[in-house]
C-alpha cells in the first residue's frame, strides 16, 4: 500500500498545465514483486541445478544467466505483456482523452483481444525461444500422423528446456499460423506410439474448435461481467451514492467476480473439453479393428480418428500416466497416512488440475470405453449439449442486461 502510495505521488509530469501522473507509471506499481521474483529465480536455481545432477547426469542444465533468461521469457508472454497493454490503455485515457472516447477507439479496444488471440503464435516463438523442428525420423513420424489425421499447421516446433518440462501444446486459431510444440524432454522420453497419442491429443483440441470456443467464451463472459457490474453500479446509484472511501475497496469486487467465475464455470467447460481431447488422442492410435489385441507394423490405422479401439485407449493412458510421473504428477497416495491427509492431498491434487481434471479420473474414463463403447457417442452428444447451452446462456444474459443498461452505455464502458 505505502509503495503504491508513493509511485501516485512521485512518478508525476506536468501535462497542459496539470500534475498528472507519468507515462506508464502503473508498471512501477508492481515492481517490488518482480524483484522479489528475480530473486526467487537466482536462490532456486542452485537446487534446481542439484536435481537436475542428480536426475540427469550426462544432460546439460541451464547456466544461470540461460536459466534466468528461460525464466523471463515465460513471464514476459504470460504476465508483462498484458500488464503493458493495460497501462497503455490507462497512459492513452490520461493523456489523450478525447481519442479514448472515440468510437473508433472504442472499437480497435475491442478488436485487440482477438486480434492478439490471432497473432500470439507469431510472438510466442521468439518470447519462448522456440525453434523449428529438425528434420528426421521424429519429424517425418509427426508430419505423417498429422496426414492421416487431416490436420494442418504451419510447423512443429521444439521447445528447448534443458529436460525441465515434459509438455506439448498447439496454438493458433488458423493453419496460417498454426504451431504444435513439443518440449525436448517429452521428444526424448516418449516412445514413439505414445509420442503420436499426446500429438492426437493436442490434434483434438483443433478438431473440436476448442480454442475458438474458448475464445467466444471468454469474449461474451467478459462483456456480461462489465454488463452486469454496469448495471449494478446504476442500480445502486439510485439507491445511494458510493462514499469515495468506499470506490476503492469496490474495485476489488469485479476482480474477485472474474476469478471466482473463471474458476468455476471455465474449469468445468475446460475439464470437459480435456476429456474430449483425451478421446481423440486415442482415437489417432487406434485401428479399424474395435476388438484388436494389439498393433505391430501391419496395422492399418483409422483415418482421420474416426474408430477407437482397446489398444489405442491403452496407448493413450500410458503416455498421459508417463507424462504425469514426469511432471510430478499423480503419484499415489499413501494409505498409512491418516485419512485428513489422504483427503487434503487429494484436494490440493484436484487443484492443481483444476483446468484438466486430476489424472486418475482422466484414466478411470477412458478405461470404462473399453468395456461401454457406447459411452464415447454419448459422452460427446452430452458435451454438445452442454457447450450450446452455456454459450446460448451467456448470450442470452449479454442480451439482457445490455437491453437494460442501455448498449450505448455498456459500449463505453467496455
Amino acid at each position: 500500500m505505502c509503495w503504491g502510495w508513493l509511485t501516485q505521488r512521485e512518478l508525476l509530469v506536468f501535462w497542459r498545465d496539470e500534475a498528472r501522473l507519468g507515462p506508464f507509471a502503473e508498471l512501477a506499481v508492481p515492481l517490488p514483486y518482480f524483484v522479489v521474483l528475480l530473486g526467487c529465480w537466482l536462490i532456486y536455481y542452485d537446487a534446481e541445478y542439484a536435481l537436475h545432477r542428480a536426475l540427469y547426469q550426462d544432460r546439460p542444465f541451464w547456466s544461470r544467466p540461460a536459466y534466468l533468461l528461460h525464466n523471463l521469457r515465460q513471464f514476459a508472454l504470460l504476465v508483462l505483456m498484458p500488464v503493458v497493454l493495460i497501462a497503455t490503455q490507462q497512459t492513452l485515457t490520461r493523456f489523450a482523452p478525447e481519442m479514448t472516447r472515440s468510437d473508433l477507439y472504442r472499437l480497435a479496444s475491442l478488436a485487440v483481444v482477438p486480434v492478439l488471440i490471432l497473432l500470439m503464435p507469431l510472438a510466442m516463438k521468439p518470447l519462448l525461444g522456440l525453434m523449428s523442428m529438425p528434420a528426421g525420423r521424429v519429424r517425418d513420424q509427426l508430419t505423417a500422423v498429422a496426414e492421416r489425421l487431416n490436420f494442418r499447421c504451419t510447423d512443429f516446433l521444439l521447445w528447448p528446456t534443458h529436460g525441465a518440462v515434459a509438455n506439448a501444446m498447439i496454438v493458433g486459431l488458423l493453419p496460417r499460423v498454426r504451431y504444435v510444440v513439443f518440449t525436448d524432454r517429452i521428444l526424448e522420453e516418449l516412445p514413439p506410439d505414445e509420442l503420436d497419442a499426446v500429438f492426437g491429443h493436442e490434434v483434438g483440441h483443433a478438431r473440436h474448435g476448442h480454442i475458438w470456443l474458448y475464445t467466444g467464451f471468454l469474449a461474451l463472459s467478459l462483456s456480461v461481467l462489465a454488463a452486469l457490474l454496469l448495471f449494478l453500479g446504476q442500480q445502486l446509484d439510485r439507491v445511494t451514492p458510493v462514499p469515495r472511501a468506499y470506490a476503492t475497496w469496490l474495485g476489488l469486487v469485479p476482480v474477485l467476480l472474474l476469478a471466482s467465475y473463471m474458476f468455476v464455470v471455465f474449469g468445468l467447460l475446460s475439464r470437459r473439453c480435456e476429456r474430449q481431447a483425451d478421446v481423440f488422442g486415442c482415437k489417432a492410435v487406434s485401428c479399424v479393428n474395435p476388438a484388436c489385441e494389439g498393433h505391430d507394423d501391419a496395422t492399418v490405422y483409422a483415418r482421420g480418428g474416426s474408430a477407437i479401439c482397446p489398444t489405442g485407449i491403452r496407448t493413450f493412458t500410458r503416455a498421459l500416466e508417463r507424462v504425469a510421473q514426469m511432471n510430478g504428477f499423480g503419484g499415489p497416495v499413501a494409505e498409512e497416512r491418516p485419512a485428513i491427509v489422504r483427503m487434503l492431498q487429494g484436494l490440493w491434487a484436484w487443484l492443481r488440475a483444476w483446468q484438466h481434471s486430476p489424472m486418475p479420473r482422466r484414466v478411470m474414463f477412458l478405461f470404462t470405453l473399453l468395456d461401454k463403447p457406447d459411452e464415447e457417442p454419448r459422452f460427446q452428444r452430452r458435451l454438445a449439449w452442454f457447450k450450446w447451452v452455456l454459450m446460448l446462456a451467456l448470450a442470452t444474459a449479454l442480451l439482457t442486461l445490455g437491453q437494460a443498461v442501455g448498449w450505448k452505455e455498456l459500449f463505453d464502458a467496455m
